[in-house]
């Protein structure tokens, strides 16, 4: 067994993520640990250097051994003002709704946390909840145990039904671990975001996300967790994520990709 340490884990800061090799084969990385007050933030100028000398290297060996450091080349670097680090977000779509908030709703399920019967009874209250017409369908879908749930569901049963569904069938200590993650992600998915209310679900997010690994082990955390806690510097710079998330560029595409294909051919 050996152990070895890459920097390429995060595209905001140096930390660390240690990844075992056992009889030759790679596992993978560790991304755990939160202790924040450690993380050095990547620099843009140095990314680029290390980038640059990347795209020099001679051969395919030589590449792999640069790129250990988090360096890859891209023709933007080439633009003056152009700053890679502060240059890119945290997709929140992929980062709390189909990242974390599945994570977690399909560890409840196979952990046995969630039974089949607890499944159905949280359709059955889902079911019963009125909800304006703006928020989309309900996820009919929990019953088969989260099956297939698309991003736009996973985020309304994350905001709007989970924390009342959940609350009679969780365990507790469960239940207040996951009461943050909603509380957090509620605050920073509103449309109009106070700075308060950003540093709020900063401090949730973190909580979280060492409740998380307190409780269910280090092997469970993935990268999403660490990167919803770079989120709050992205809304920082980018404002509200209303502003940058990929929900209204989903939705384009799959508008034009329906009068392109379906539409089109018939005029």
């Amino acid at each position: 067994m050996q152990v070895y340490y890459v920097i390429t884990g995060c595209s905001k800061c140096k930390k660390q993520f240690p990844r075992i090799t056992r009889d030759g084969r790679k596992c993978k990385a560790n991304f755990s640990g939160f202790e924040r007050e450690t993380w050095i933030p990547r620099d843009g100028a140095e990314h680029k250097t290390l980038a640059a000398r990347v795209n020099r290297a001679r051969t395919e060996k030589e590449r792999k051994e640069y790129e250990k450091f988090g360096g890859r080349w891209s023709d933007l670097f080439r633009l003056e003002y152009f700053d890679p680090i502060m240059g890119h977000t945290v997709d929140p779509m992929h980062c709390l709704f189909l990242g974390i908030a599945k994570t977690m709703t399909k560890y409840y399920m196979k952990s046995g946390l969630l039974s089949r019967q607890n499944i159905y009874a949280i359709q059955t209250v889902m079911n019963q909840i009125r909800v304006p017409t703006s928020i989309g369908r309900i996820p009919h879908k929990i019953s088969s145990g989260f099956a297939s749930l698309t991003s736009d569901q996973l985020k309304n049963w994350t905001l709007i039904f989970s924390a009342l569904a959940l609350k009679d069938w969780l365990p507790n200590d469960d239940y207040q671990i996951w009461k943050k993650f909603v509380r957090a992600t509620s605050l920073v998915a509103r449309k109009v975001v106070l700075k308060t209310d950003v540093e709020t679900a900063d401090s949730l997010f973190l909580s979280f996300c060492k409740s998380v690994q307190t409780k269910y082990g280090e092997d469970f955390i993935t990268p999403n967790f660490h990167m919803v806690c770079h989120l709050a510097d992205v809304m920082h710079l980018y404002g509200p994520v209303y502003s940058f998330w990929c929900y209204s560029f989903e939705r384009w595409a799959k508008q034009l990709f329906y009068i392109y294909f379906c539409i089109w051919p018939w005029l």
